[in-house]
């Protein structure tokens, strides 16, 4: 959906009249916020994190107009830009929604989802990733468990 977003502004990123600061406005108002939409409620890894950071690069180097002949590395792109890295954005509101939920009173559905632990025995090989998990390896990062996470609040 946020790439049919972002296509569908197409002219806009092609004009030769239009600054690049308003380019970036509007990527960022239009096309970043469907991509962005309900990202703290789903789950990541490093295979998604990087699908997300390519897609984001593709278009960055579109509107700016940047073909792969200039050699123009990423880190020269997010300088130039000045847009936070998507990865980033996605964390810090992931835990933003976390702190919500975790002060919602105790009888809150989302409350009682995220701290519902299921009975029984589970599949046979490698369990899936959920948002849980990764929310739990961000904070391991952090230095905080998920009893602490739950006591801090």
């Amino acid at each position: 959906m946020a790439s049919t977003a972002f296509y569908k502004l197409n002219n806009i990123w092609k004009s030769n009249r239009i600054k690049e600061d308003t380019k970036l406005k509007v990527n960022t108002s239009n096309a970043r916020s469907v991509l962005l939409y309900a990202s703290e409620t789903r789950r990541t890894n490093r295979r998604i994190e990087s699908k997300l950071r390519g897609f984001e690069r593709r278009y960055l180097r579109k509107i700016l107009g940047i073909r792969w002949e200039h050699r123009v590395t990423n880190k020269e792109i997010s300088e130039r830009t000045g847009i936070r890295p998507i990865v980033e954005e996605v964390k810090k509101r992931r835990w933003r929604w976390l702190g919500h939920v975790l002060r919602m009173s105790k009888s809150r559905h989302p409350l009682i989802a995220l701290r519902w632990n299921p009975q029984g025995a589970r599949k046979k090989g490698r369990p899936q990733g959920t948002w849980r998990r990764s929310v739990e390896s961000e904070s391991v990062e952090s230095g905080k468990t998920w009893n602490e996470l739950n006591w801090l609040v």
